[in-house]
């Protein structure tokens, strides 16, 4: 879910002593020992700030940009927000400040003018209904998303966290209707109104945390249950001092994190100088980080949450200091890279590996393994001021040694179009943008790219026996490129029509196409089938754009009209009918009349299961985007016209006649036919008799 909403609910519970009091050494001496010692009291309401903090912090560190928090505090006499939805309050800074504004909460109740006497839940149903109010906004980004033209609004999913301190289960059933109510009241007034500038809830998980100072609360914890369409719940219930840790493992949950210890990392002893030892520091970043160390077989540490809620190791990663012998330029094979945040911020191990990352020093870890060699499998590195975890590949560098591209699907194919999907990737490579997303674009930018690389690849044949036209570079630039923009100028237009012209020339003149003498399906093959499959699939590919503008589409009616008078498809349609042989010319093969397609066959036709060529039904040839070869272990594009010989022609008609065919001839041989069908038809009328028998049955009555 990408909106969260935390609420502090403050009420009579929370000023109360959370049992682990803060120690505080006024001593002003350095060096000596503390005689003057003062504990202060920790209350549930400062447990609950930290905890926020700590979950808002790992937050922003890890998603800057893709998830939301928006924070609120509540007390007997006010509620009031402590950040926005806006981009300039989703930092750690303004929630502070926020929480500072706010000041020390009012746990005691308050009796307002209308009579009305507040309750242990006040705080917490104001808390749930500015939280429905806060999901209903939109964010910058779900604002874009709604306002670009074309594209239906996304939908609106969050998550509202209650943390308070409640007395009987019977206060957690009393949110939830509360909450299913306001949800519905919500989605139902901003239906009614049409607010631009609300979404209406699609999905709502309310998460309870209610924390205790002593065990006389009778709150259990509850798994996730589903109390309407749009609402959903789950309760957490734990003594208050764990809160911290308990908040940190919530984000972990909710966003799909893990942690990596880091081992050994030498550090000097803060007293004398001349010392040192080892420290370990726990980072926190997406699970999908363990990802490659899983493939490779290494098992990560054990360990799960206690039921009281102390902080256990949960699928940790544990990676050792490695002090490297090498420079960084080896440091570039990497298969991904994560952002990482340390667990614990202020601790002066966490302070040095941070401050030594930051100052552009990589740090180099490896796995702990016993007797056996030093193994690196991470990297720690600094870019733009946020620190990456990145994973180096344990087995095989993905960088130096590529896998042989004819070992892979399909067999050993030798043509695959390599240069051109290059050029494709080039094309399409991402960069940043330097425009601000608070600005609301029409398009978001990967909407953008996303459209452009579909456009690209709308008709991308992979190996070269599947096109002709992207190996005529000389006799069809710039058509292809052309046909593939989102938009065409009337001088594009003017330039393709120039191409299809000079075509129509070559073809009259009895010139040949300027075919590559190797690496195409074209090889050795006559020119009036060479013609005939470049008209058939330069069509082909115009009708595949042809909704892209009004130009696409007069371009893709001058193809179609130009190949209608092609001699060479005009010679393809006068092939006569019938035959179960072929004959000697290749133009005169196959029969129009005998082409068939497979079930599963996109449009223009397509290579059945077995491997059979797949014929155009309307023009009678074999589709130029699908043919393959018949037979032979050689690469496909090899050998000569005899490897486009098709193999003899099913009987006429559709798979499904066929079928139909044979399971009637099967059905009649099994047993004599019904005679009544016989003598009547498919439809044999029962009981003649009964209608001839006025007495039984009347005239005017239906059997």
């Amino acid at each position: 879910m990408e909106k969260t909403v935390l609420v502090i609910a403050a009420n009579s519970l929370s000023g109360e002593s959370c049992g682990r009091p803060l120690s505080l050494d006024l001593s002003l001496g350095k060096g000596k020992a503390s005689s003057n010692t003062k504990t202060v009291p920790k209350s549930v309401w400062t447990c609950c700030v930290q905890g926020v903090v700590k979950y808002v912090r790992v937050t922003f560190d890890l998603f800057p940009d893709q998830r939301q928090v928006c924070v609120a505090a509540v007390d007997y006499t006010k509620c009031q927000p402590v950040n926005s939805w806006r981009d300039e309050d989703q930092e750690l800074g303004k929630v502070l400040a926020g929480f500072q504004k706010f000041g020390q909460p009012c746990t005691v109740p308050v009796t307002p003018p209308t009579g009305h006497i507040p309750t242990l839940l006040s705080p917490c149903i104001q808390g749930i209904q500015y939280g429905v109010r806060c999901l209903a906004q939109l964010t910058a980004t779900q604002y874009a998303a709604t306002t670009s033209p074309g594209h239906t609004p996304p939908s609106n999913q969050g998550r509202l966290i209650l943390l308070c301190s409640l007395r009987s289960s019977s206060d957690i059933k009393d949110l939830e209707d509360i909450l299913v109510r306001l949800v519905r009241s919500e989605n139902s007034d901003i239906r009614q109104k049409g607010d631009p500038a609300r979404l209406a809830i699609a999905q709502c998980q309310l998460v309870i945390v209610n924390s205790y100072t002593t065990p006389t609360s009778d709150v259990k914890d509850a798994p996730l249950t589903q109390l309407s369409s749009h609402v959903s719940s789950i309760v957490y219930s734990f003594p208050a001092h764990l809160l911290v840790d308990k908040c940190l493992l919530l984000c972990q949950l909710h966003h799909d994190l893990n942690t990596t210890l880091i081992t050994g990392i030498p550090m000097k002893e803060e007293q004398s100088g001349s010392g040192s030892a080892n420290y370990d520091v726990e980072l926190i970043h997406l699970s999908e980080a363990h990802r490659d160390i899983l493939r490779g077989g290494f098992v990560l540490g054990g360990g799960a949450m206690g039921k009281k809620g102390e902080k256990e190791a949960k699928d940790r990663l544990s990676l050792k200091w490695s002090t490297p012998k090498t420079s960084s330029l080896e440091l570039q094979p990497c298969t991904s890279a994560y952002r990482v945040t340390p667990t614990s911020v202020t601790s002066r191990p966490t302070i040095c590996l941070v401050n030594f990352v930051l100052s552009g020093k990589p740090v180099l870890l490896e796995q702990p393994r016993k007797g056996a060699q030093k193994l690196i499998t991470h990297v720690l590195m600094n870019h733009a001021g946020s620190i990456y975890l990145h994973c180096i590949p344990s087995t095989r560098n993905h960088v130096e040694d590529p896998p042989s591209i004819s070992e892979g699907w399909g067999g050993r194919i030798t043509d695959y179009r390599i240069s051109d999907f290059s050029e494709l990737a080039a094309s399409n490579m991402l960069s940043p943008i330097p425009e601000d997303r608070t600005k609301a674009p029409h398009r978001f930018p990967l909407q953008i790219v996303m459209s452009k690389l579909e456009r690209e690849s709308r008709h991308w044949p992979l190996v070269y026996a599947d096109t002709l036209i992207y190996t005529l570079s000389q006799d069809l630039h710039p058509l292809p490129v052309v046909v593939r923009r989102d938009a065409m100028s009337e001088q594009d237009f003017e330039e393709c029509k120039k191409v299809i012209k000079s075509l129509q020339s070559k073809e009259a003149g009895g010139e040949g196409l300027s075919v590559p003498s190797t690496g195409t399906r074209a090889k050795g093959v006559k020119r009036d089938e060479q013609y005939r499959l470049m008209w058939s699939e330069l069509e082909s590919l115009t009708d595949t754009f042809r909704t892209n503008s009004e130009l696409h589409h007069r371009l893709a009616e001058v193809v179609a009209q130009a190949t209608s008078h092609a001699p060479s498809m005009q010679l393809a349609r006068k092939t006569p009918h019938g035959g179960g042989e072929r004959s000697g010319d290749s133009n005169h093969w196959p029969p129009p009349g005998n082409g068939y397609r497979e079930s599963g066959d996109h449009e223009g036709g397509g290579i059945g299961a077995s491997g059979t060529t797949v014929w155009d039904q309307d023009r009678g040839n074999m589709d130029p985007r699908t043919q393959r070869y018949e037979r032979g272990s050689g690469p496909v594009g090899g050998g000569g016209a005899s490897q486009f010989l098709p193999r003899p022609a099913p009987p006429i008609g559709s798979v499904a006649k066929i079928w139909a065919t044979r399971q009637a001839s099967i059905a009649s041989s099994g047993h004599a036919e019904f005679a009544g069908r016989m003598t009547f038809g498919p439809k044999a009328e029962l009981y003649l008799k009964l209608h001839s028998n006025s007495s039984i049955v009347p005239p005017d009555q239906d059997t």
